[in-house]
């Protein structure tokens, strides 16, 4: 997969996403559009300020943005909420280190397998006790998993990656492991592995680092401007 393939999946998810023409994404500065939900949502991405706000709410956003920097656009009373998102880095690829200490085990496609039901919310998707996540990469420690990499679809192209290692066994260098094995898995299938940290967490922001990610685009929460 190349940066290409990579930005038209972007640009295809954030046009579904925002409901605006992909040609917005070419553009620069600030733009501001129109929706019909009760949230105003910002967005960016390379040099484009998205804001999408509710129609009865344009002029005023608008006043208020306009000939703002960048940084008082995110500070907007509004909004709140900023998080990352993060893609693999294709032109560099780091070897994945092994930890002979423990096993590890793919599930794709049959993550039911695994038994979980609970305590690996941040990596996987639970529906009345059962996982159902399409893919999940896990440690064992014996017979007990440890530490798990999965993934949730978004999108027809785009997987969303989590991790959560068990608190006594972090700082093995387990994430890395799993998230690494989990990436090279994803893409191979020519699906696009996307990472999301929050600008507080710095240590998903580490993870992704670390497992050769790197930042695409930048969101606040859909926040409430009703009233």
């Amino acid at each position: 997969m190349n940066k290409k393939i990579i930005e038209s999946y972007i640009v295809e998810f954030l046009s579904i996403k925002y409901d605006c023409n992909k040609e917005v994404f070419s553009k620069e500065g600030l733009n501001i559009i129109k929706n019909k939900t009760n949230n105003i949502k910002m967005l960016l991405y390379k040099n484009l300020i998205l804001v999408s706000t509710r129609e009865d709410k344009y002029e005023i956003v608008c006043n208020s943005l306009k000939n703002k920097s960048t940084y008082e656009i995110f500070e907007f009373p509004y909004v709140y909420g900023q998080s990352i998102y993060y893609v693999p880095n294709m032109e560099k690829k780091s070897e994945i280190e092994e930890n002979n200490n423990f096993e590890f085990k793919l599930f794709d496609g049959n993550t039911k397998e695994t038994n979980l039901s609970e305590g690996f919310e941040n990596a996987l998707t639970y529906k009345d006790g059962v996982c159902i996540s399409p893919i999940a990469y896990c440690a064992y420690d014996n017979d007990k998993i440890i530490g798990v990499a999965g993934a949730d679809e978004i999108d027809d192209n785009i997987w969303e990656v989590g991790i959560e290692v068990l608190p006594e066994y972090r700082n093995q260098g387990l994430a890395t492991i799993l998230t690494k094995k989990l990436t090279e898995k994803i893409l191979e299938k020519g699906i696009l592995p996307i990472w999301c940290a929050s600008v507080s967490n710095i240590g998903s922001q580490r993870v992704a680092a670390i497992c050769d990610y790197i930042p695409v685009f930048m969101e606040t929460n859909n926040c409430d401007i009703s009233n």
